[in-house]
């Protein structure tokens, strides 16, 4: 059972650790570090007790979401739970598609749309291939990934200035417009299922997977923040294009080697989350289409490599600075599912077997998850 918590700690940590944290310094620079690190702890703490939540809903067996929500609540928590699944995996792609082509157009200098188009080929053969494939290209990435993400932050220490961490934020909306990027950094709930089926529904490996996993991203996250505020300092201009941030980036230094690993690194955290969240959505629209045994035959497997990526890789062609904006999607519908169906159903069944579990505990859960969509969907008004 010991390797199993190491390997369901080492998932959780891998599903964390991505793309999202690409995204922290470039909407938090006007929070500054002190306050961007609380937020990243509380949010840690609210995102754990959110996944016990889920874990206890499932009695140890496993059941996705959008099945608990249709037994516990209803045909319409299904539909709502599936919908927002959709949108998530949706989002999250279509941000990694504009954010590593951004990547791709900065180094090389092709068009940016032209890019996108074979970014989302390469990796979405190896999606639609087999997932022996996914498995072993992931392993590999994320291998050089660590080794390339410890050179950067030992090549940009020598330009961290104290007085950039400890300059306070100005900005009275820096806060709203960091929280549902930050939110969604801590989005390992939808690989909850499957380890709670790893662990055979052991509820003291899963936790201590859940703290420990979780842990080892927010260390990752204060690091990466203290690199980068550090180097540039709060209030530095963000275009929402992870290309022009990471240029920024090693401008300061002079270091035209950092500039190459920025790159390297942010490109290679893009296209392992790229590579499990499209895997993730390939699988459900294939276990939807199993009755009828679309999936058997090659045109099903080509409907489903178009409804996996179409949609995505459109918004990126139109929208290629939309890595920030499409992340702030994803954040409200990793609410819905991670935060706000869980409590309902914590709420409907009254169970008070633990402080955790109770009532109270869960209608504030519940309200923070309501809270969180309503400041994105301000944030994305605000923005037009």
């Amino acid at each position: 059972m010991k390797e199993r918590v190491i390997g369901a700690t080492l998932l959780i940590a891998g599903t964390t650790i991505g793309a999202g944290m690409l995204a922290l310094p470039m909407t938090s620079s006007d929070l500054g570090f002190f306050k961007s690190t609380l937020l990243l702890v509380g949010l840690w703490l609210y995102m754990i007790l959110a996944a016990v939540f889920m874990v206890e809903i499932s009695h140890g067996k496993g059941t996705s979401i959008v099945s608990i929500a249709e037994k516990r609540l209803g045909p319409w928590a299904k539909h709502v739970a599936a919908f927002s699944l959709l949108v998530l995996f949706w989002s999250l792609l279509a941000a990694y598609i504009s954010g590593g082509s951004s990547i791709l157009h900065q180094g090389i200098g092709v068009d940016q749309s032209v890019l996108a188009i074979i970014y989302t080929a390469v990796f979405g053969f190896c999606v639609a291939a087999c997932t022996k494939l996914v498995d072993y290209v992931n392993r590999f990435l994320f291998i050089i990934k660590c080794i390339v993400f410890f050179l950067i932050v030992w090549g940009l220490s020598p330009f961290i200035k104290i007085s950039h961490l400890t300059a306070t934020g100005t900005n009275s909306q820096a806060l709203w417009v960091a929280l549902p990027v930050f939110f969604t950094s801590f989005g390992f709930h939808g690989s909850l299922p499957s380890l709670i089926k790893y662990l055979h529904g052991d509820k003291k490996s899963i936790y201590i997977s859940i703290i420990i996993g979780s842990s080892i991203p927010l260390v990752v996250y204060i690091l990466w923040q203290v690199v980068t505020l550090g180097v540039l300092g709060s209030g530095f201009t963000s275009t929402g294009d992870i290309g022009f941030f990471l240029s920024q980036l090693t401008a300061k230094t002079g270091n035209g080697y950092l500039l190459i690993l920025a790159d390297a690194f942010a490109f290679l955290a893009i296209a392992t989350s790229f590579l499990g969240v499209a895997l993730g959505l390939f699988d459900y629209l294939s276990e939807l289409s199993s009755k009828k045994e679309i999936l058997k035959k090659k045109v099903g497997k080509v409907k489903a490599t178009i409804l996996t990526f179409s949609l995505p890789l459109l918004f990126s062609v139109f929208y290629p600075e939309g890595f920030v904006f499409a992340l702030g999607f994803a954040s409200i519908a990793l609410s819905i599912l991670a935060i706000i169906l869980p409590s309902l159903v914590i709420l409907e069944e009254k169970r008070k077997a633990s402080f955790l579990l109770n009532k109270w505990v869960a209608s504030v859960v519940l309200l923070g998850g309501i809270f969180i969509i309503v400041i994105e969907i301000i944030s994305k008004c605000n923005c037009h």
